[in-house]
């Protein structure tokens, strides 16, 4: 659908905060990204704040169905902007998931294309250890559950409804075979490796500024010691607070050292169809 939502999808940990602030740096020339006001110019739409403030429907008492039909509302309410779509959230096109892709969820009426980013599970467990406060053992347990999802606490306190991710394979399979509409994969390791090229290839499929001045201008803002500065001069509220930081060191390859072989040992065949060598062994 022209002029449809572009959902900025992945499993956690794996780059979508990153590619927000790129988004946000190459919409506005390559300036800084503004950390402060990301979650609102490109939402994470299970975020309870930001469903209710363009629905104004209370998800105190909403089960998880219901708080699936919201969020299709909320979609709904961007595309056709309605008076307080355009009020609260003006010019949104582009929102945060971390959910399995699923077409009732996802309507592909309202879809102009999705960003599938993904990352080296291996790398992930580590990284998404550090921001929820778990060993690395409990994450790659969690990480090989079918039924895993996120935010699933039905109290109003908690602060995002619930998100189905499965297991990591399963999350990539949704999205690599299951998706409609136009797709673009990155790798975060290749973002890593190659910015300017990944970066521009990026703001083309969104169809945001793509000159190689903006480009390189977006990839030197939003490199991850950039960031980092952000974050320590003004904060960033999407930190979690188990946390000192959010933006930490933006590698790949780390489970090398933070992972045994025992725990580097999941996920192989979606691994190898990425491009990750199952085989390669930690040091």
């Amino acid at each position: 659908m022209e002029n449809g939502l572009f959902w900025i999808a992945s499993y956690p940990k794996s780059g979508n905060t990153w590619a927000r602030c790129l988004i946000d740096s190459l919409s506005h020339g390559g300036a800084a990204p503004d950390l402060e006001q990301l979650h609102w110019h490109y939402p994470q739409p299970s975020a309870r704040s930001w469903l209710e403030a363009v629905t104004e429907v209370p998800t105190d008492d909403l089960t998880t169905a219901e708080l699936t039909g919201l969020r299709r509302s909320a979609y709904h309410a961007l595309i056709t902007e309605t008076p307080l779509a355009r009020l609260v959230a003006p010019g949104v096109r582009f929102l945060k998931i971390h959910d399995a892709y699923d077409p009732h969820g996802f309507p592909p009426d309202l879809t102009a294309g999705a960003v599938y980013l993904v990352r080296d599970p291996r790398d992930v467990a580590p990284s998404w250890a550090n921001h929820s406060g778990s060993t690395i053992d409990e994450t790659i347990t969690e990480m090989a559950r079918p039924d895993k999802a996120i935010g699933q606490k039905t109290s109003h306190w908690a602060p995002n409804a619930p998100e189905q991710l499965g297991t990591w394979s399963d999350h990539v399979r949704s999205w690599l075979d299951g998706f409609p509409g136009p797709l673009l994969v990155i790798r975060y390791e290749d973002m890593l490796a190659d910015p300017h090229t990944v970066v521009g290839r990026f703001a083309r499929f969104l169809g945001l500024p793509s000159t190689p001045s903006v480009v390189a201008a977006a990839v030197a803002a939003c490199g991850f010691p950039a960031l980092a500065a952000i974050e320590e001069a003004h904060g960033f509220p999407e930190r979690p607070k188990v946390q000192n930081r959010f933006f930490r060191q933006g590698k790949a390859g780390r489970w090398k050292t933070d992972l045994t072989a025992e725990q580097a040992a999941a996920h192989g065949p979606v691994m190898e169809r990425l491009g990750y060598h199952p085989s390669a062994a930690p040091s």
